[in-house]
């Protein structure tokens, strides 16, 4: 049965040519769908035009959601990233800023931070990135946030010291950590943050809670300790025979690595080549003959050689 399409439906048709976007298309599409006769001679157009218009709108929503997760993706740099939460007002913005030299927007009211804020905090010789995030509640804790904390390296949980203070501390911890969910954090490791102490007459008593104060500098150092600590990596450095060790930018590797780990990060083939390798440390005058098996330590400087040189 022929299909015996109106005329409109080929002046219709003609537009795909110039349709640029696929709303256009899903738009022209269903217009399309709307002029076929409906008959037995029209089926297979009308399946054809339907499942074309169902896979330009699967492509749509893909899009969207990409646009959604670039939004809130945050690529790792550094030797490590630390994602910071918290209730609202906690302080936590302005601890990234005083760590990073960020110029994160901080104000004091809720949700001032409504998206990732990433910046780099300095610590010795290495560079860790730290990310703000909006604030947590029982009613905002969303996907994305739990995403963003799942593939981080640690976690900074960071309340005002007035409300810490104000009770049972370790209740009001164990209750925010509920919004998260255990299955996300079970394996993180996490530092909690006490801020503001400077407004509390008395500090809070816990091995597990680091006291600052973003706004007066207060035990900063310490927390930046801390959170090169939570990362399990050790800094090596590297030197050219007859040459001082650059020490001012180490190769940061897993705690419990070995010397094969070092030299396939210097260069992937540098671990066929490899021959032997000079251990120096730090005021040592003598070096020793190390091979690919040795078990590297924070502060090593190491001369490799290879079988050409």
């Amino acid at each position: 049965m022929p299909a015996n399409l109106p005329p409109q439906y080929y002046s219709t048709e003609a537009k795909l040519r110039t349709a640029k976007t696929t709303e256009e298309k899903i738009s022209i599409n269903e217009e399309l769908l709307s002029l076929v006769p409906k008959h037995k001679g029209t089926e297979k157009i009308q399946r054809d035009l339907k499942t074309k218009i169902s896979k330009l709108k699967k492509s749509s929503q893909s899009k969207k959601k990409t646009k959604k997760e670039l939004l809130y993706a945050v690529k790792k740099e550094g030797a490590g990233q630390i994602v910071i939460i918290g209730p609202p007002n906690s302080g936590k913005s302005t601890l990234l800023n005083v760590l990073t030299n960020a110029k994160a927007k901080t104000g004091d009211y809720p949700f001032t931070t409504e998206f990732p804020q990433p910046a780099m905090m300095s610590y010795e010789d290495v560079l860790i990135q730290l990310v703000d995030t909006p604030p947590l509640t029982k009613e905002f804790s969303p996907g994305w946030l739990k995403e963003l904390i799942k593939i981080a390296d640690g976690v900074l949980i960071v309340f005002d010291s007035i409300y810490l203070a104000e009770g049972n501390f370790s209740e009001k911890i164990e209750k925010f950590m509920e919004f998260l969910g255990t299955s996300r954090i079970k394996d993180k490791k996490i530092i909690i943050i006490s801020n503001k102490i400077d407004l509390l007459k008395e500090k809070i008593s816990s091995k597990n809670i680091i006291g600052v104060s973003a706004l007066k500098g207060v035990g900063l150092e310490e927390l930046k300790r801390e959170i090169f600590n939570i990362l399990g990596i050790i800094r090596v450095y590297t030197k050219q025979r007859s040459k001082k060790a650059d020490l001012n930018h180490p190769f940061t590797l897993p705690k419990g690595s070995k010397l094969f780990d070092l030299a396939q990060q210097i260069h992937f083939d540098l671990v066929e080549k490899f021959q032997y390798a000079k251990l120096f440390k730090e005021n040592s005058k003598k070096p020793r003959i190390v091979g690919k098996k040795y078990t590297l330590e924070d502060g090593d400087i190491i001369e490799v050689h290879t079988q050409s040189s």
